[in-house]
């Protein structure tokens, strides 16, 4: 008699495991299915979003009878299915960056450049915490950077918004991406201090903060920056002494200060070391 009550007992933990391992795999089935749906939906959003495609290229290839990950243009985990890179670069497109973007939850790397995008980058998109290369290259987009861009992209190594239209202040919260190898704001309208917290990014390898309206003078602390091999501050309204501390970097290659008014001498480390050196207007 205790046999059969152990026998049966077993059984019923089984079958119980057995039925909570089903659940846990329906679950799981479930959530990537609507994951991946989340992904395509964000793309789809983002079509609608275009008023003019020149060569029809996302109405040939962003089409819901063809799997999202076999999309021109998008790259997919190979394991989850889920969209891991984005690349509509160079396709003249016209519209705007719907806010959608930002729902990627496994998105790395962001390419927009070298399109006519205007208004402004919905800050939803800086909240998506894996990514690490983001460029909006030569567009129209304007606006201001948002102050808490780097609170929620902590692997972010590549940043370039050259040759657009935004304007304010450069934000000293970029010094919280850490792993930037590559901040490139050129060719727009920043205006203000340039902030010396970005003497803190230490893995820079090049910083171009040319043609703005950039005022003040330069931060002593870009003399960290040891791993710099490019700095461009050229075409701005900086003043006051170049800083002796940029002796420290004996790996930078070209230091472009050309059009701004600073005064004092060039480190000499600095002028038998650099490749290419522009200054410019001094007083």
């Amino acid at each position: 008699m205790e046999r059969v009550r152990s026998l049966s007992m077993i059984s019923r933990f089984l079958l119980l495991h057995c039925l909570i391992l089903i659940s846990l795999f329906i679950a799981a089935a479930t959530a990537n299915t609507s994951s991946i749906t989340t992904d395509q939906d964000a793309l789809l959003v983002l079509r609608a979003h275009i008023t003019h495609d020149p060569t029809n290229f996302l109405a040939k290839n962003w089409n819901t009878s063809t799997p999202v990950c076999n999309w021109t243009g998008v790259t997919c985990d190979g394991h989850s299915h889920r969209v891991t890179a984005l690349n509509i670069s160079r396709l003249n497109l016209t519209g705007t960056i719907p806010s959608q973007l930002g729902n990627f939850s496994t998105l790395q790397s962001l390419d927009l450049s070298f399109n006519r995008l205007s208004g402004s980058i919905p800050s939803a998109i800086f909240t998506t915490y894996t990514l690490k290369y983001v460029n909006f290259r030569e567009n129209q987009l304007s606006g201001e950077i948002p102050a808490n861009i780097c609170c929620n992209l902590p692997f972010l190594e590549f940043l370039s918004l050259y040759q657009n239209m935004f304007h304010g202040g450069i934000p000293s919260t970029l010094s919280n991406c850490t792993y930037l190898r590559i901040l490139s704001l050129p060719y727009n309208d920043f205006s203000g201090a340039v902030p010396r917290e970005i003497g803190n990014l230490t893995k820079l390898k090049e910083l171009d903060l040319g043609r703005n309206r950039l005022q003040g003078e330069i931060p002593r602390e870009f003399g960290n920056l040891a791993d710099l091999e490019v700095m461009s501050l050229a075409i701005n309204k900086l003043q006051g002494e170049i800083p002796q501390e940029l002796r420290n970097l004996a790996g930078l290659e070209l230091l472009q200060l050309n059009e701004n008014f600073l005064t004092g001498i060039i480190p000499s480390s600095i002028d038998k070391l650099l490749f290419s050196i522009e200054f410019g207007i001094f007083i």
